[in-house]
Order: C-alpha cells, then sequence, then structure tokens
C-alpha cells in the first residue's frame, strides 16, 4: 500500500480528494489544510509521494516543496494549482517536482499521473527516503549518485526528456554535462536517432561554421568537395553544443535563424536544407552576465534556455564523492583483471576533505592514478595525489600529529567551517537561500553556524 500525503488549504478540495480515492484501497491517504503541518509530519512519517497545492495562503506551495525535499529527498512530488502556467510549472519541476497538473482535472487524469510516478520509481532505483540503508547508491544512464540535489536533477531529466525544448546544462568543467545531455536523449523519443556533440570551444573560429551548416564544392580554398554539416548527421536526433559560450557572435545569429526556421544553408550554398534535431547546450559560464555584458546574444539566450538544468559542483554533494571513487576503482579493477584494490578508510576521509575543483574529471583522474600507484590492494592516505596547497584549505598543517579520531574530527570541523562561509558569502549572509544552495533547512544552518561560532552579516529576508 502506497502512503499518500494531499496537501491543499481549501477543505472542499480535501473533500473532494477523499472521495476520489475512496475506491482505491492501494492508497494510505493523508489528508492536511496547511503546509507547515505537512512538514511537521513529513519529518515523523514516511510517504511515497505528495500531491501539493501550489497556491496556499500561509506558507506557499513552491516553499512546503523545497522544504520537504529538504527533509525528505526520497518524496516524490505532484504540483496541483488551478493557476497553473508553464512557467509555474517548469519552475516546480526545477526545485524537484516530478510532475503538475491543472485543476479542473478528471479522476482518471489524476490517477494516470500518480500512477506513472510510481511505476518510473519502482522501475528505477532513486535515492532512498530516510531509514533505508546508508550505502544505498544510485545508477541512472552512467550516472552515480547519492545526493538529494543529482536526484532532483534525474527527476527533471525524466520529466523532460521526452519533449522537444531546448535544454540548457550550466555547471563548472568536469561535472557532467554530458552525461546529462545524453540521459536526455536516450529518454526521449528520439533515442533511435543519432547524438551528435560539439565543442564549440575546440574547432576554430573560421572553420565552425563550415563544421557546423557544412560546404559547398569550391565555397572557400581547400573546398574540394560538398561536404554536409554537423546538423545534417543530427537530424531526427539530439545536437550537443558544449561549451555554448565560447561561440562567437556572427554564428550566434546563423544558430538562431536555425533554431527558429529548422533550416539553414551549406556555406556557399543556395539550396535551404531542413532538419529535425533538438538542440541540447552547455555552458561553465554565466550566459546571463555574458548578455548583460552584451557578448550573448539575448534572444538565442532565451531559446537555448526553454528549460536550464544546474549541475552542481562535487564538493557541495560530498554523499557523491565516495560512490563515484568507488565506480571507477571497479571499472579499473574490470579492465585490469590482475589487479583488485579497494579504499581505505583514511582514503576516504581525504577525498571527502578535498575541494575538487576539477569535479567529477578530477576524481575520475586522480583514482585511476592512485590505482596505478598503489603497491597494494588497498589504497592509503600517501597513495592519493592531492595538491598540497589545496589540501591546506582544509587540513591544518599539525593534523599529522593528532590522534586519527581527533584529526579526523578537525579535518570535517575545518571543511563545515570553509564551507558554510563560503555559501554564507555566496547568498550574502541571507540563510534561507544559503540553506537552499547547500541542500539543508535554514534549522540545520543555524545549528552549524552556532556549533561551528561562525560569524556574518545577518542578511535574512525571511
Amino acid at each position: 500500500m502506497k502512503k499518500v500525503l494531499i496537501v491543499d488549504d481549501e477543505i472542499e478540495m480535501l473533500n473532494s480528494f477523499q472521495k476520489l480515492f475512496k475506491h482505491r484501497k492501494d492508497f494510505d491517504l493523508t489528508l492536511v489544510p496547511d503546509g507547515r503541518e505537512a512538514l511537521n509530519l513529513i519529518k515523523d512519517n514516511f510517504f511515497d509521494l505528495m500531491l501539493l497545492d501550489l497556491k496556499m495562503e500561509r506558507l506557499s506551495g513552491m516553499e512546503v516543496l523545497e522544504k520537504a525535499l529538504t527533509i525528505d529527498p526520497g518524496i516524490k512530488v505532484i504540483m496541483i494549482s488551478g493557476y497553473g502556467t508553464i512557467e509555474a510549472s517548469v519552475e516546480a519541476m526545477r526545485k524537484g517536482a516530478f510532475d503538475f497538473i491543472e485543476k479542473p482535472f478528471t479522476a482518471r487524469q489524476l490517477f494516470d499521473r500518480i500512477d506513472k510516478v510510481l511505476r518510473t520509481f519502482s522501475s528505477s532505483s532513486s535515492v532512498p527516503s530516510r531509514g533505508e540503508e546508508e550505502n544505498f547508491v544510485n545508477h541512472f544512464e552512467n550516472i552515480i549518485y547519492r545526493s538529494p540535489q543529482m536526484e532532483r536533477i534525474i527527476q527533471m531529466v525524466r520529466k523532460i526528456a521526452p519533449s522537444n525544448m531546448c535544454v540548457l546544462i550550466s555547471g563548472g568543467s568536469g561535472t557532467g554535462k554530458e552525461l546529462i545531455a545524453r540521459a536526455i536523449h536516450r529518454w526521449s523519443p528520439r533515442n533511435s536517432g543519432p547524438f551528435v556533440p560539439v565543442n564549440c570551444g575546440a574547432v576554430p573560429e573560421h572553420l565552425f561554421e563550415s563544421e557546423l551548416f557544412g560546404h559547398e564544392k569550391g565555397s572557400f580554398t581547400g573546398a574540394e568537395q560538398t561536404k554536409p554539416g554537423l546538423l545534417e548527421f543530427a537530424d531526427k536526433g539530439t545536437f550537443f553544443l558544449d561549451e555554448i559560450s565560447e561561440l562567437s557572435l556572427p554564428l550566434q545569429v546563423k544558430l538562431l535563424r536555425m533554431l527558429e526556421e529548422q533550416k539553414f544553408r551549406h556555406v556557399g550554398g543556395q539550396k535551404e536544407i531542413h532538419v529535425d534535431v533538438r538542440i541540447i547546450s552547455a555552458t561553465n559560464k554565466n550566459l546571463r552576465e555574458m548578455v548583460e555584458k552584451e557578448r550573448f546574444r539575448e534572444d538565442l539566450f532565451f531559446r537555448l534556455n526553454a528549460f536550464e538544468i544546474e549541475v552542481p559542483p562535487l564538493y557541495t554533494r560530498p554523499e557523491d564523492i565516495i560512490p563515484l571513487a568507488n565506480y571507477f576503482l571497479k571499472d579499473l579493477c574490470q579492465k585490469n583483471s590482475n589487479k583488485v584494490v579497494e579504499l581505505s578508510e583514511e582514503a576516504k576521509e581525504i577525498l571527502i576533505s578535498y575541494s575538487w575543483p576539477g569535479n567529477v574529471r578530477e576524481l575520475k583522474n586522480m583514482i585511476t592514478r592512485a590505482y596505478m600507484l598503489c603497491s597494494s590492494q588497498i589504497i592509503q592516505a600517501e597513495d592519493i595525489p592531492l595538491p598540497q596547497i589545496n589540501r591546506k584549505n582544509f587540513v591544518s598543517s599539525n593534523i599529522f600529529d593528532l590522534s586519527y579520531k581527533h584529526a579526523k574530527d578537525k579535518i570535517l570541523q575545518e571543511f563545515e567551517i570553509e564551507y558554510l562561509k563560503y555559501h554564507l558569502k555566496k547568498n550574502q549572509g541571507n540563510i534561507s537561500m544559503t540553506a537552499k544552495s547547500c541542500g539543508l533547512d535554514r534549522r540545520t544552518i543555524h545549528r552549524l553556524i552556532n556549533k561551528l561560532g561562525i560569524v556574518y552579516q545577518d542578511k535574512d529576508n525571511d
């Protein structure tokens, strides 16, 4: 039996829900008229699914959604509203909702949505709810994760994949943006078509137009024959533009026209070529700032950014570090069957305490090097070749003079201090925004600040 929590401040709606669920004996229903009451229930109980009204007076549905996912990242949420718009739907899914349904709706429409959610999460792994195994690790389309931040991204991938919307994936270098793009493609109706990636910063500017759109024979020096462009190869599939910020302004104009009309011409050609492609782009830069500085076209930005997925840096989701490290180790062991290696507890602590400026890519390279250099079947702390300058950010110089337990406690405390100071500064002292960016609730942030003795300028406007 599935436990369902329904939150709506209109008593008439709660009564309607009770009638709708009357004949569904496979659901255990809890109905509440207030968001705060719902959050208290989630703290003390497990629910498979929450139906949540978007527009409520005391605490809005969006606020309840964010706080609920902080308390229990495993809860699945369907937003309900009579005031819904496309923008509200997209925003709700960005914040972690799995689906969105507008009033009025029929019982069949509602239960179709509910059954779809439950089928999806019963047939694939997801973040475990509180009380499940601590060492649970998720595998989704070659994406390895345990953190609630990544679970929300996977939910967004599942939801947005069946559409034809352009998707912009933002995040630092090495965070796995192309893996997210490939997952969207594989879960889309275009999965039988090609996935064509191109790095906008890797192709010289004077050749990029020809690579993208193709060229006719004799159109420029060296064009000895007609050559189709990458867009033609991507027809009926997905075209992935990595590092889109590196695209020159003249090429941005031509890409915008192609997006608007789904057609283009070869360099030196007159014939219009029609293509059916979905565009997914990625960037490690702030495109909004580039638009303000007139280094990126605003109209193209809004075209590409129909739906944005922001991939968090690895240091903000330490729960993912060891599962990823173990995954890379397992892969290395399979490729080198004569050498089976695992991480020592001390090595794990070092990995968790490191800031990983190169994100998942740096972690993979580090594990590969440690595996190759390790002289036994256990990778020790000294086998992890972390840059000394970066270790000092978190590890005091006298750390090795302490006992293991005290050294471990000191490392974790220094990490917590630096981590919270970074996010408080980033969010200008706003506790609500800091809690959101850390994936924690406000109460936990306040507790850590008091525990660690952090002094900050309080700019919270709650």
